[in-house]
Formats: structure tokens, C-alpha cells, sequence
């Protein structure tokens, strides 16, 4: 099988929402359609390991904020290299509440959903949702999954890089106890308040995706 036809098939990037304990959460996802008119249905995956999944699967119900071909690179980023776990990933963005979800400021448009199903399989859950609310926000083209690989990624993994590297410098020392891990395949280094020997065996770089291995201890 050449698995590299499925990256032929393309759709939007969005920003999923949902709340826990009163708590904001967000993440990327690139997998959502319109399976229904009557009443208008839609299909979203989310991978197993989010935590943003794990909120809107106890809720019931979530919001998408549909992300713009002009969209900041760091939006991208905050919401798809970070973890909702460890962060507060809503504070680093413009937003809007409605009813409790969360709403990026600057999108093409806003849908509220509620979950009437879910399947899940060994790495993704697959929700089926009603649209309960939607309204347009401005105009302009919706950021595709095809242009994130073509192009957009780079820019996204230059912001979120300085990103981090601006946090360290507010920070002036890591929080890891001194300590500072580093992936030695794209340079990212683990800066959050778990210590790193405490994450779980499928902990991945948020950057890059390799595993706890390719991680180096270095002086902070």
C-alpha cells in the first residue's frame, strides 16, 4: 500500500474547544466533514492520546473554529504542539465564550456541536455530532491540510521555536528542577511542571513526534 496517496485527500484545519470543570481546552484537527442535512451532521476524529478528547467525550459536546489561509502561524502551533493538560492554551490567543466553549477570535466561522455517537478504534475515536449553532465570522479561503504540508508547517515550527525560546527568557530558568531535556532531532526542550522522568512511555515530542528516547539531559 503507498500510503502516501491518502495524503491526496485533503480538508480544513480547525480549532477544537471544550471545557472541563470550567477549565478552556483546544487542539488541531484536520479531520472533520459534513455527513448530514437534516439535521446538519458532522463526522470529527480525534487521536486517542488528547486531551482535549477526553474532555469533549465527558461533556458531550464541542466547538470549531474554522482557521483561515492567513491565519498566524502561532495559532497552529499553540494549539497543535502543546498539550491542554499542561497548558492554558485559550490564554495565549484571542477568543470569545459562548455558553461555556471556547471561540477563536480570528476564524472563517464558529460551529457549536453536540455528540450523538462515537467508535472508537485502536488510535482515533470518531464522534458524530449535531451542529446546533453556526454563524460565519469574515471572509476569506479555509486553511487546507494540503497547505499546512506544503507550505505552512515551516512557519508554524519557526513560531512555536520562538515561542519557547521567548517563555525560557521571561522564565530565565526552566521549572524541571534544573534540569533541561532537550529532542536531539528538532531541538525542542521539555519546559513544563510534570518533571520529565514523569511522563508517560507514550509521551511524545509536541514538535516533532518522536518518543522519551531521543531526549538528551543537558545543563540548564
Amino acid at each position: 500500500m503507498d500510503l502516501e496517496a491518502l495524503y491526496k485527500l485533503t480538508h480544513g484545519l480547525y480549532v477544537l474547544g471544550g471545557s472541563k470543570d470550567g477549565r478552556l481546552v483546544g487542539s488541531i484537527v484536520d479531520a472533520v466533514m459534513q455527513v448530514a442535512n437534516k439535521p446538519v451532521v458532522v463526522a470529527l476524529s480525534c487521536s486517542n492520546t488528547s486531551y482535549t478528547k477526553e474532555c469533549i467525550e465527558s461533556s458531550g459536546e464541542f466547538s470549531l473554529s474554522v482557521l483561515c489561509k492567513d491565519v498566524d502561524p502561532f495559532v497552529v502551533a499553540n494549539f497543535g504542539f502543546q498539550t491542554s493538560r499542561e497548558v492554558n492554551k485559550w490564554d495565549n490567543v484571542k477568543s470569545v465564550q459562548k455558553d461555556g466553549l471556547p471561540y477563536l477570535d480570528d476564524s472563517l466561522a464558529h460551529f457549536r456541536c453536540k455528540i450523538l455517537s462515537q467508535n472508537r478504534f485502536e488510535s482515533n475515536t470518531l464522534f458524530v455530532a449535531e451542529v446546533v449553532e453556526a454563524s460565519r465570522c469574515r471572509d476569506g479561503d479555509p486553511l487546507t491540510y494540503l497547505d499546512y504540508r506544503s507550505y505552512f508547517k515551516t512557519d508554524v515550527m519557526e513560531s512555536f521555536k520562538k515561542f519557547i525560546a521567548e517563555k525560557e527568557k521571561k522564565m530565565g530558568s526552566d521549572k524541571n528542577n534544573g534540569k533541561k531535556w532537550v529532542c536531539t532531532v528538532c531541538g525542542y526542550v521539555y519546559d513544563e511542571e510534570t518533571p520529565f522522568e514523569d511522563l508517560p512511555e507514550d509521551w511524545v515530542c509536541p514538535l516533532c513526534g518522536v518518543d522519551k528516547s531521543f531526549f538528551e539531559l543537558q545543563d540548564a
